[in-house]
């Protein structure tokens, strides 16, 4: 019996009822298909890929996920089976969505952009993940299936996907060590997270710096500034604040005193732009060390400064960061403070101050 007639005596018994007896039919099927493989567009296949399909609309979830595996990196699946099971619950689209090559770039990208979280995580594992594909994870996605794509040295990913994922990085610590561990980061979006990764990451981003040409590290420092900077350019609060200190300070006025004044006071923009004059960094890196979740930001700006451990401490408190239990929280800042070497933070803030003295220049 040819394989043509063999399907059809197959497709014969599909009419079966027996949820059971359609699984069997479901693998025998596919133990068909493997066995005698038809060629890419032809006749046979086109059966096959319609065969297969109705008859896996029709079984369990577990019989889909046995058929899912055994097209997963199969090149001669029936594409219309492959779609149908690459837009099915993810226990039977996942080896789909991470192995095949039947699905296109097109398909892919589409999927991501209308198919569940999962199915984007799955995607973003793949061997090989093309920019377009990236593009449309990074745009639909949420911080773990983003830094499961960065974390995939097989992924592509364009400036504009960089840029998204850095900026998101900013407030989330699960896209950070992804983004600063990747070979390919661009260097200007590695000093945007300077002031808001742990320490360890914070280290990994000067050893890069520190390798780089110098005229490129000085020029990727420039560009961080100014994208930082330009976020802020048109905002009156800030412009206001800026012309604020500039007469706090020719009054010599500008000390560690009124930076506790203005946090009381609820001047936290006032405060942001004292703190950025007197420790000679960018607005956006005070910013960050005033706004962020842990204080280590703040602690090597006041470090660097030469402020005192109390100064450290009440601004840490003051900036709203903290718990109910105030004695404690000074006690801990207070540690966090003397544990920090004046010489390690000088070190990190030698490019917070490069990256604004770039600009300036």
């Amino acid at each position: 019996m040819d394989i043509e007639s063999k399907l059809h005596h197959l497709t014969g018994l599909a009419r079966e009822k027996s949820s059971e007896r359609r699984r069997t039919l479901l693998r025998e099927v596919t133990d068909l298909f493997f066995e005698e493989t038809p060629k890419d567009g032809s006749g046979v296949q086109k059966q096959f890929d319609a065969v297969l399909s109705t008859l896996a609309a029709q079984t369990a979830q577990d019989a889909r996920a046995e058929l899912a595996r055994r097209f997963a990196d199969a090149p001669m699946a029936p594409r219309g089976l492959v779609m149908q099971l690459a837009r099915d619950a993810i226990e039977v689209a996942a080896p789909i969505l991470t192995q095949s090559g039947v699905l296109t770039e097109d398909d892919l990208v589409a999927i991501a952009a209308e198919a569940g979280e999962e199915h984007r995580r799955a995607m973003a594992a793949r061997e090989t993940v093309p920019e377009r594909l990236s593009d449309a994870i990074v745009a639909n996605g949420d911080d773990e299936t983003l830094a499961r794509l960065v974390a995939n040295d097989g992924a592509r990913l364009s400036r504009g996907a960089f840029e998204t994922v850095t900026r998101r990085a900013e407030t989330s610590p699960v896209l950070q060590a992804p983004i600063v561990n990747r070979a390919d980061t661009p260097a200007d979006l590695l000093g945007d997270l300077m002031s808001v990764v742990e320490t360890s990451l914070r280290e990994r981003i000067m050893k890069r710096f520190e390798t780089l040409d110098p005229a490129i590290a000085e020029a990727a420092l420039a560009a961080s500034h100014a994208r930082l900077e330009a976020r802020i350019a048109s905002d009156k609060a800030i412009a206001e604040a800026r012309k604020f200190v500039t007469t706090r300070r020719m009054r010599k006025e500008l000390d560690g005193s009124l930076l506790v004044r203005l946090l009381r006071e609820g001047e936290r923009i006032k405060c942001c732009v004292a703190l950025a004059e007197l420790a000679g960094v960018d607005h956006s890196a005070a910013q960050r060390a005033l706004d962020h979740r842990t204080p280590d930001g703040l602690a090597l700006i006041c470090k660097a400064a030469g402020f005192d451990k109390a100064l450290f401490v009440t601004l840490a408190i003051l900036r709203g960061r903290t718990t109910s239990n105030l004695s404690a929280d000074a006690q801990g800042l207070g540690a966090l403070y003397t544990s920090l070497s004046r010489e390690d933070a000088e070190r990190a803030m030698r490019f917070w101050r490069m990256r604004k003295d770039m600009q300036a220049a």
